[in-house]
């Protein structure tokens, strides 16, 4: 049994910024142009069942421009490389449009008895020698915001069986003072929408690993 604390994940936003064509502030005005370049994922985790030939996830690009899609598979510090290849690596998605990404295992040895968590991050990037929107005169500030999102991968080996579901029941949860301690003595990640003690929302526990 022991304490267990995770952050939510977050986006993470990349600011790249080019000025064109140099100005004297006194001379001409400055025009701020700001560009978002975000995806939606069609799933919020997706699980990877060991003997497939791969899993696939929907990416969609919300905007009405095109954007460049880069997507790679993160071990669970989120840093590491993980043993998954994520295809296409990189390609342009059109306004409004939907695709799909495949990813596929490439190797790495994994238990068999629970399942393993990774992440595939999926970052939308503006498209090289993208015109401004902007057509007033004088210095233009072109700012582009580049988001980062990272989904859930769980590999699930074929030796596990059913659904988070099924077990859910079987997680033991104990306060001592203003600490919660849970064991979940299942072999999946058990993903949480919310917990709750005595009416006050418990923050920070979004899923608890298998085994554990």
């Amino acid at each position: 049994m022991k304490i267990i604390s995770f952050g939510v994940m977050a986006a993470v936003i990349f600011v790249s910024n080019s000025i064109t064509p140099p100005v004297y502030a006194s001379e001409q005005k400055l025009n701020l142009n700001t560009k978002s370049f975000s995806v939606k994922l069609g799933a919020t985790r997706v699980i990877y069942h060991a003997g497939t030939a791969g899993a696939t996830l929907s990416v969609n690009n919300p905007q009405n421009y095109p954007i460049l899609v880069q997507s790679s598979v993160k071990a669970a510090d989120k840093s590491s490389p993980a043993p998954f290849l994520v295809m296409p690596p990189l390609f342009r998605l059109e306004a409004n449009q939907q695709s799909q990404l495949r990813i596929v295992r490439t190797g790495g040895d994994m238990p068999t008895d629970r399942e393993t968590l990774q992440w595939v991050c999926v970052k939308a990037v503006p498209p090289e020698n993208e015109p401004s929107d902007t057509q007033a005169k004088g210095a233009t500030l072109d700012l582009n915001l580049s988001i980062n999102v990272c989904d859930k991968l769980i590999f699930r080996p074929d030796a596990v069986k059913g659904t988070p579901e099924d077990v859910a029941g079987n997680l033991r949860w104990v306060e001592t003072g203003n600490k919660l301690k849970v064991e979940n003595p299942t072999p999946f990640y058990m993903n949480l929408a919310s917990v709750t003690v005595g009416g006050k929302p418990i923050t920070g526990l979004e899923y608890i690993p298998p085994l554990c």
